[in-house]
């Protein structure tokens, strides 16, 4: 059984189930999860539990075999908490999940912490075994509206009361780390009780901890959201995020709303647009007509030809080296503003 993780207090409470996949690359998530599902064991008489790691060697499946057969030492019945680092079952793995899952022993419950899962471990015998038999939770990353949401609900599960500007400000400053958002909510709690919480408390006390790459770098030129577009670009800049990527990101964003434009314009339908775009993920796929839309009436040659400058600023071209490389950060957040749609610039970069 596939579930979400906001599903899976509810699943625990009604379920018998013995087999457990936990799998994400979100480590807050992750950890609670894991945590729900050691406390169902626990509240079961499920006492002792054998912790197995293993990585890329085939023969560290074993030690899942040996650990299903072998008597426990203090209780009739044991969680086996089974943890891949950085790998995936591959064969091996997949030919012990299906032996064990063949004859899943009622004494004890099994635990599978692995990171996600990609399209082709979904199709794999064992996956489609382990999802009829147990119960599966994929952890996602969040959004930037999931995150705030998370953070206003964390919030106030704290009893903490803040207004909508703190609440944005502390996703801001973490986003992309839950961990780092989670630590500094208690904090607040530690440092003003449960009372309400003001902007001004917030940047008192919470440190920057955002986490960005140059796609949510892009991601934000899509949403037309300058604010976030100024955040994330500085947060990249101090973090010593190569230029290269970010610019690569920019041009790559340009050419699929020039392509999908002029597509528009010749009379295209949107599904023939998205083809001249290339490859856009189906999520990311709704934020590109609205892009567009704020696209109308700009001038795609002057978008166009700064995105070419730019390009020959970064190489170190005789005609527009760059000794300060502050100037190239402040080039990109112009045309990255300029691609937002959001400001209509008459003359390109010089």
């Amino acid at each position: 059984m596939n579930i979400r993780l906001a599903q899976l207090e509810q699943q625990l409470t009604i379920s018998e189930c013995r087999i457990f996949c936990i799998s994400g690359d979100e480590p807050l998530q992750m950890m609670e999860a894991t945590d729900q599902v050691r406390n169902y064991a626990r509240l079961r008489g499920f006492d002792e539990r054998e912790i197995i790691t293993i990585e890329a060697t085939p023969n560290h499946w074993n030690f899942l075999l040996e650990a299903s057969v072998s008597l426990s030492l203090f209780s009739q019945k044991k969680m086996i908490d089974c943890r891949m680092t950085n790998c995936q079952p591959g064969v091996k793995g997949g030919k012990v999940l299906k032996e064990f899952l063949a004859r899943a022993p009622d004494d004890i419950i099994l635990l599978l912490q692995m990171s996600k899962l990609d399209a082709r471990a979904k199709k794999s015998l064992w996956y489609k075994q382990l999802d009829q038999q147990g119960v599966v939770v994929q952890i996602w990353d969040l959004s930037a509206s999931e995150t705030l949401a998370w953070v206003a609900k964390r919030m106030r599960d704290c009893h903490l009361q803040p207004s909508q500007d703190a609440v944005r400000l502390l996703t801001e400053r973490n986003e992309g780390n839950l961990l780092a958002a989670d630590q500094e909510i208690k904090k607040l709690l530690l440092l003003y009780g449960e009372s309400i919480i003001s902007v001004e408390q917030v940047m008192a006390s919470v440190a920057d901890s955002a986490r960005y790459s140059a796609f949510d770098f892009a991601d934000a030129i899509l949403i037309g959201d300058i604010q976030r577009l100024h955040h994330i670009l500085q947060i990249l800049r101090q973090e010593g995020s190569p230029l290269t990527l970010i610019l690569w990101a920019l041009a790559n964003l340009t050419r699929q709303l020039h392509n999908m434009d002029r597509c528009l314009q010749k009379g295209g339908s949107e599904v023939e647009a998205f083809k001249q775009a290339g490859f856009i993920p189906r999520p990311k796929q709704k934020l590109y007509p609205v892009a567009l839309r704020r696209l109308r009436v700009a001038s795609w040659t002057t978008i166009l030809k700064n995105s070419f400058m730019l390009e020959k600023m970064l190489k170190g071209h005789a005609d527009t080296r760059v000794c300060d490389e502050s100037r190239l950060w402040d080039a990109i957040l112009d045309a990255a503003i300029l691609l937002s749609g959001q400001r209509l610039l008459t003359t390109p970069i010089d």
